[in-house]
């Protein structure tokens, strides 16, 4: 037996036994691979991929989207039907009379209610509050619940109590309910209201943080502080067996960092259409492993196939050597980030708070020979945040080339200029450019990214690089601290409009890990979503992108995502079934799966 066999059966064999030794319930009848573990399976909290794709098992919003039709388009999901009014201002959800949780009970408008109030509060914090602020008042709510709390907390301790703090949630639901345009007319028809008209509002409606949660499982875990009146909310309701969802399937096991497991939901509305009976996550973080393991028949899909011999991979497939690996075209950038604040974390002054060093660094990178060497994969370099063409309408901006030289200047009129001629650049107080750390997670290809930007930065602006390397939670929270100088970074579009990208820059924005903040780009967007024309709307927003990827530079893109999967093909090469094969998958660059519609086939 080869070394390699060798490997790959010792591998196998532990992970064999692994599961064993757990207890472990029979082989679901499908079964995934992710790289990482669930962030949080609270749709409100979600903003990573895998737990966005996990929603659309869990939950069901008014709508669905149509994964395998090329526009993704709406359907039907939680809503049966829906009217517009002619203004495009009022939207009115009729809910379908067999939806219910999976406890049975009804699915409600005032549920969906109760979850975008979640969303919105700032006591949430969450990510995605903004794709609620078209709504008529939710901003205006927004600041009056901040402001609440601002002078709750601003109060002598003995007027700070629980009493007081309760009766300020209760002047908060009041307030909800006069400002919000929000209202259940019945116990199954939601009317919706906003303040301008939102092209695509029904595309936000399938979207996670618009998902409903069970309003008497989340009442259990929240409390109100009596010091600083903020409502708290703990998390328990989403663990098995207590999680109460009204999608396709129902949580029934999380093994943290393992496996979790999802069985048929019986109350849902369409169970008949659920291929499956029961599927089963497998978090397998070491990307070698994980194709292994798929490999071995562990797994019958592998959601997020990234590995540095993915171009040896996708060879064989041209060569019909194997057809378990796909490609598809996704709509996303990777990036890496500048902490644009005007201070590390330490304490220390941040060079990356002048954009013109910002733009030095972006101009001393050769993309392509980054994809080519450390990526080794067949995407396209980018020098935009928002992929070319992906956008009906919209025409992107150039971005910065590779121009070393210039790449100097701009160093240089920032005020750092190898003075003492060591090859490195100082400041006019003599003091050297500090060595850019560069925060990375083990995952994936980040590492030798991080490698090739940090030589080619030494070679073309002298300036050293040292390498970061975080567990996945550990480089969350620093990114959300700002504690960092370059991250890497990512952005997949969650619906299809620029704003989907460029929003992540809005000063504030709950996906601003940056800092970066911009009167001037601020006010490009504000720009927009006060504009009725459709053509000038997306004029203002090409223009609000070009004056972030070619001078304000906030993020330095990289390259335009692709999207790589492992499963069989359902059918064989003859277009008899394949065993094992994998029905219903889609490679739309959404990237989002129906998981009622896979299947096995046996």
């Amino acid at each position: 037996m080869g070394k390699l066999a060798a490997v790959v059966a010792v591998l196998v064999a532990l992970m064999a036994l692994a599961v064993a030794s757990e207890d472990a319930p029979p082989r679901a009848d499908l079964t995934y691979i992710e790289l990482v573990d669930m962030n949080t399976l609270d749709p409100q909290r979600m903003s990573y991929n895998q737990d966005m794709r996990l929603s659309h098992a869990l939950y069901e919003g008014l709508v669905r989207w149509d994964v395998h039709s090329p526009d993704f388009r709406p359907v039907p999901g939680a809503a049966s039907h829906w009217t517009v009014s002619d203004d495009r201002l009022v939207y009115t959800f009729h809910l379908d009379p067999l939806a219910r949780w999976s406890n049975g009970e009804p699915v409600r408008a005032s549920d969906f209610i109760y979850s975008w109030k979640r969303a919105l509060l700032p006591d949430s914090a969450a990510d995605y509050s903004k794709l609620l602020m078209s709504i008529r008042g939710a901003r205006e709510f927004f600041n009056h619940r901040a402001g609440q709390l601002k002078d709750y907390a601003a109060l002598p301790p003995e007027q700070r109590s629980a009493t007081a703090a309760q009766a300020l949630r209760r002047a908060s639901d009041e307030a909800f309910d006069q400002m919000v345009g929000l209202r259940a007319l019945d116990e199954r028809t939601l009317q919706v209201t906003l303040w301008r008209p939102v092209p695509y509002f029904l595309d936000l409606c399938g979207f996670s943080t618009l998902m409903p949660v069970h309003p008497p499982s989340v009442e259990k875990f929240v409390s109100v502080d009596a010091s600083s009146g903020m409502i708290r909310q703990q998390h328990g309701w989403t663990k098995p067996p207590l999680l109460v969802s009204n999608g396709p399937f129902m949580l029934t096991r999380w093994a943290f960092k393992r496996e979790l497991r999802l069985e048929r939901n019986p109350h849902y509305r369409a169970a008949s259409r659920v291929k499956s009976a029961s599927v089963a996550l497998k978090v397998i973080e070491d990307a070698n492993t994980s194709v292994l393991a798929f490999k071995s028949g562990a797994a019958d899909l592998h959601m997020d196939l990234d590995v540095e011999y993915i171009a040896d991979l996708l060879d064989q497939v041209d060569a019909g050597v194997r057809d378990d690996v796909h490609r598809a075209q996704a709509f996303g950038t990777y990036f890496w980030s500048f902490n644009c604040t005007p201070r590390l974390g330490d304490g220390r002054a941040n060079p990356f708070h002048d954009a013109r060093v910002r733009r030095a660094f972006a101009l001393a990178l050769d993309k392509q020979a980054i994809v080519a060497t450390a990526r080794r994969s067949r995407e396209q370099p980018a020098r935009t945040l928002i992929p070319p063409g992906s956008i009906a309408g919209y025409e992107a901006p150039a971005g910065l080339p590779f121009d070393p030289e210039r790449a100097r200047a701009e160093l240089a009129s920032a005020g750092w200029i190898d003075r003492n001629s060591d090859g490195v650049p100082e400041n006019e107080a003599g003091e050297d450019f500090p060595t850019v750390e560069l925060l990375c997670t083990p995952t994936g290809s980040h590492r030798d990214a991080a490698l090739a930007m940090g030589l080619m930065f030494e070679r073309t602006l002298g300036v050293r690089t040292t390498i970061d390397t975080k567990e996945t939670k550990v480089y969350r929270t620093s990114l959300r601290n700002r504690d960092y100088m370059m991250a890497r970074g990512g952005w997949f579009g969650d619906y299809l409009d620029p704003l989907t990208f460029l929003d992540i820059h809005r000063t504030g924005d709950g996906n601003n890990d940056r800092g970066f903040s911009d009167p001037a780009y601020d006010a490009l967007l504000e720009r927009a979503d006060a504009e009725p024309d459709a053509a000038r709307r997306l004029q203002i927003l090409q223009e609000a992108e070009r004056y972030t990827v070619e001078e304000a530079m906030p993020v330095l893109p990289i390259h335009y995502y692709d999207h790589y999967y492992m499963f069989k093909p359902p059918t064989k090469a003859d277009g008899s079934p394949n065993p094992g094969g994998l029905r219903g998958v889609s490679t739309h660059p959404r990237h989002v799966q129906a998981f009622d519609l896979l299947e096995v086939v046996r």
